[in-house]
């Protein structure tokens, strides 16, 4: 006998598991997603007011925020009455910037003495910034608190002007990978303490010959104290060199690691070709010049390798991006069988490549081509891809590129290679430079480009820079900074890198 109900049980049993099933699972797809551990972020209070007129601190004060908030950790509050520092508010902070001092205005009081040794030395961080070192004049302690302090009864500063800040600790975390750099400002000869401090830069003076310091830190109690007697005016807290110390500083004294900054290595190999042709030991002293020069990017830890492969290839481990100028072929840096596979490993990594030149001709040809055709989007392939010297008008490829801003078209004479090997179903490939060639039968041919890779990292390359002459012309020569940055992941300012 046939149970039909029992059929009909059955069924609706397994549609039922059937749409618990589905019910669980459409759940599971609509939970919010877990949660990682959200970020550090330290409140930061810059106090200041009050200035004597040389110090324009209403101009300087959004400038100084402005450079410590690059730091997206920091969470930067600025109060106009150093009378704050006596407000139990204060302890609301993890550390404080002292931008203050008006010799004809009475410190804040003994209250906000009191409160901010006690917030030092209790472990919060305080940052002095160039005048502050005189906020407390007629507090002893202060000298103590601050490490150094203004004394009236010394030599003020060398007269304004340009100086280079040298840094003499490269370990530390503040000053770990910042070069040394040059700025116009006033080189404060004026500090007077005795407490052990760390030395982490200083500057020698014009007028005595003697070397004082430019920044320092030590430890209050349980807190950190950045001090740096930098920052006189707008131009001083703009330079780049001025603006990462005390960012990092900044952090430093907040109980964050610095943010250390991006790091490229360029390498060039021997010059070849005769005078004036294929200079890679010029064209990248150039180009490492013009990172460590640029008044409108942050600074960047630009190691150069002149003539040859670096020595110790663990230099290249931490690098952001790579940039190789050199002969190609058998030429080629990475003709060496470990040199490409130290490159291939990185390149897994993530680490950007810009090959430049003659560079863009891989050695083994299609064997290593291969690779080349991942890590950049193309190459010169032998018996496919021309070389002649022509001069060209040029063009961008791809105006919204960041690689493109701060430069448009141009003419020059060169021997830009065309005709690359692309792979025509790359749909990485972003043209950035283009011309028309060959000029008996004309076809749009690009130059440069540029690729973002599957694993993070991207790739750079350009046919030009046979002369050397042609690094004058600033829209060739922007191309290729702007290109540098990108590779490493770098924001690239709306005018390119200057």
């Amino acid at each position: 006998m046939k149970r039909p109900y029992l059929k009909l049980k059955v069924t609706l049993l397994f549609t039922l598991v059937l749409a618990t099933c589905f019910a669980l699972a459409l759940a599971a797809d609509n939970k919010p997603a877990a949660k990682g551990k959200p970020p550090v972020v330290k409140k930061i209070l810059i106090v200041t007011g009050v200035d004597y007129p040389g110090h324009k601190w209403k101009l300087t004060t959004p400038i100084l925020k402005k450079a410590i908030a690059k730091d997206k950790r920091l969470k930067i509050t600025v109060v106009e009455d150093p009378k704050f520092l006596a407000s139990p508010d204060l302890n609301k902070y993890d550390a404080v910037v002292l931008h203050f001092m008006d010799w004809e205005v009475p410190d804040p009081g003994a209250k906000a003495r009191a409160n901010l040794k006690a917030f030092v030395e209790n472990g919060k961080g305080m940052v002095v910034v160039h005048f502050a070192c005189g906020a407390f004049q007629d507090w002893g302690e202060f000298k103590n608190l601050a490490g150094r302090a203004w004394d009236p009864k010394l030599r003020g500063h060398d007269p304004h002007g340009k100086f280079k800040v040298e840094i003499t600790d490269t370990k530390h975390p503040i000053t770990k990978g910042l070069k040394s750099f040059e700025i116009t400002d006033e080189l404060y000869t004026c500090l007077a303490g005795d407490r052990k401090i760390k030395l982490l830069a200083k500057a020698k003076s014009k007028v005595d010959g003697k070397d004082y310091p430019i920044a320092f830190v030590f430890n209050y109690g349980k807190g950190r104290v950045f001090h740096s007697p930098l920052g006189h005016d707008v131009k001083a807290f703009s330079n780049p060199g001025c603006a990462e110390l005390f960012r990092r500083g900044t952090a430093w004294a907040a109980g964050l690691e610095p943010v250390r900054p991006k790091k490229v290595v360029l390498i060039a190999g021997p010059n070849s070709h005769g005078p004036g042709t294929h200079n890679h030991i010029e064209g990248v002293q150039l180009l490492k010049h013009s990172i460590e020069t640029s008044p409108n990017i942050s600074p960047i830890q630009v190691e150069a390798i002149l003539g040859d492969w670096p020595n110790d290839m663990g230099v290249l481990d931490d690098a952001d991006s790579i940039l190789i100028f050199s002969d190609g072929d058998g030429g080629h840096p990475l003709a060496k069988a470990d040199r490409l596979e130290k490159i291939r490993a990185l390149m897994k990594r993530g680490v950007g490549l810009a090959l430049i030149h003659y560079a863009v001709a891989p050695p083994n040809g299609k064997q290593v081509g291969s690779s080349f055709l991942e890590w950049i989007g193309g190459y010169y392939e032998n018996g496919y891809s021309r070389n002649p010297i022509n001069e060209l008008r040029l063009q961008q490829g791809a105006a919204d590129h960041p690689i493109c801003r701060g430069w448009g078209g141009y003419s020059a004479k060169d021997e830009f290679y065309y005709r690359i090997r692309f792979d025509d179903n790359d749909k990485r490939l972003k043209p950035i430079l283009t011309a028309m060639l060959p000029k008996d039968n004309p076809e749009r041919q690009v130059l440069a480009w540029a690729v973002q890779r599957a694993d993070g990292g991207r790739g750079f390359g350009f046919t030009g820079g046979h002369y050397h002459e042609n690094w004058k012309i600033e829209p060739f020569r922007k191309m290729v900074l702007n290109a540098i940055l990108w590779t490493a992941g770098i924001p690239i300012p709306e005018n390119g890198v200057e």
